[in-house]
């Protein structure tokens, strides 16, 4: 993994996405995706209940996303999200694109660069603000057509490596449908892990 290759770690509570219809939840997912761009891989957090079948991890899978399945408990995902940012710092990643407004991914900073992605008016920690290279703005939820918002600081997203825009996104695909057959946390970062020694 080189240095410059973007991974987006998305909170889809944070992002007032993960209790969406299907129909909304694909319109702004697809939105984000548009915004983030070319990227290594995008690893998408929630909480659900293991025992049942989830149709959100479904719908990530066909968006070519890594669901990462947390048990319900207070700032879970977060925590989820930043443990595998630590584990892309390791294997060599250092450029990371957050999709939450918590301060707590200020972390990230001591990681590599950190974009942040908040929705249309969120208020962003301002120690994470502080932290960003720059901002993403998404619409605010329930906008029927969303759009990327036109005032964003960022023209354009940064570029990830060679060759890394579709391929990471097919890989990603792979390791969101093999997470659809297991349950939680350690299943989902076993095959990011695997996803991620792939492209090494």
């Amino acid at each position: 993994m080189q240095p410059d290759d973007r991974v987006a770690l998305l909170d889809l509570e944070n992002l007032g996405i993960a209790r969406m219809r299907p129909r909304p939840m694909r319109a702004h997912l697809e939105t984000v995706l548009l915004v983030i761009g070319p990227a290594h891989h995008v690893v998408a957090a929630y909480a659900a209940e293991p025992v049942r079948p989830d149709e959100r991890a479904s719908l990530l899978a066909e968006l070519g996303v890594a669901p990462l399945i947390v048990e319900q408990g207070r700032d879970a995902a977060e925590l989820a999200l930043l443990e595998h940012a630590r584990h892309v710092h390791e294997v060599g990643g250092r450029t990371f694109l957050v999709g939450s407004a918590d301060g707590a991914f200020a972390e990230l900073a001591q990681l590599g660069v950190v974009d942040v992605l908040a929705r249309k008016h969120q208020p962003i920690a301002a120690k994470l603000a502080a932290a960003a290279r720059e901002e993403y703005r998404l619409p605010r939820t329930g906008e029927p057509e969303p759009v990327p918002a036109p005032h964003s600081r960022l023209a354009a997203p940064a570029v990830a490596g060679p060759g890394d825009g579709g391929a990471g996104r097919r890989l990603g695909s792979r390791a969101a449908v093999a997470i659809l057959t297991g349950v939680g946390l350690a299943v989902g970062q076993r095959l990011v892990d695997a996803l991620l020694r792939g492209r090494h």
